[in-house]
């Protein structure tokens, strides 16, 4: 299980950490893919508000590999339709049963993330923000930026929608100063026009970047696939 201690963000040679997100609606592929990860050494993201009928006990009953257990709000691009008490409840029972991360989004009850904090064990909280209407301006990032890193959090993720190519830049941006304050975080763009910044971003010193296994099973517009990712990697630091 992770530490807690002060993140080591500084002078940091780039590395590549690939999560793969699950979207399965069946608990049983769920597993199977997060099984699938952790044998290649990758990390999982299971989107818990893809599935149907959420058995988390099955889900994790062992921890073969690096997890993130996310609920996303459907505002910020989630799937579930019950109610709000309901998706915390599921994060809650995920925490419970020893995932790695817990995704909360910088939207959700300042309240309930409070306590989450309070009961994360082991466990570490990444706070979100997600804005699939396109790239806000450089004034309004920053300020969203400053907000998350007053929050409590062990790492946050800023994801916008690049509609041209200079979007990326933006997010890509706010990567240098998070780490320089000692936070890790996860930034890039979304989209066509945003694929480039999925795999710039770990040269940055962004935590991790996302790539399905193939394209059907991407959990946001523009995921290249881990294979996709890797050869644009090793292209990149020859």
């Amino acid at each position: 299980m992770p530490d807690h201690r002060k993140p080591k963000t500084e002078n940091r040679k780039p590395s590549l950490r690939i999560c793969v997100p699950v979207v399965e609606a069946n608990t049983n592929r769920a597993r199977s893919k997060y099984l699938r990860a952790a044998r290649k050494g990758l990390w999982t993201e299971l989107r818990l508000d893809y599935l149907e009928k959420p058995d988390l006990k099955r889900l994790f009953r062992t921890h073969p590999g690096p997890v993130i257990a996310t609920h996303r709000l459907q505002s910020e691009g989630g799937k579930w339709s019950a109610s709000e008490a309901e998706r915390r409840a599921l994060l809650e029972e995920a925490l419970s049963l020893g995932a790695d991360f817990i995704d909360v989004e910088l939207a959700a009850d300042p309240a309930w993330r409070r306590e989450l904090w309070a009961r994360r064990g082991q466990a570490k909280i990444i706070l979100s923000w997600h804005d699939f209407s396109g790239t806000p301006d450089p004034e309004h990032l920053e300020e969203i930026l400053q907000k998350m890193l007053a929050q409590e959090a062990d790492v946050i993720k800023m994801v916008a929608l690049a509609q041209r190519p200079e979007d990326n830049l933006r997010l890509l941006s706010l990567i240098p100063p998070a780490l320089a304050r000692g936070r890790e975080i996860i930034a890039f763009c979304m989209g066509p026009a945003g694929k480039w910044s999925r795999v710039a971003a770990p040269l940055l010193g962004s935590f991790l970047t996302f790539a399905p296994f193939s394209k059907k099973g991407a959990s946001a517009p523009g995921q290249l696939t881990v294979n996709e990712v890797k050869r644009l990697w090793n292209m990149l630091k020859r």
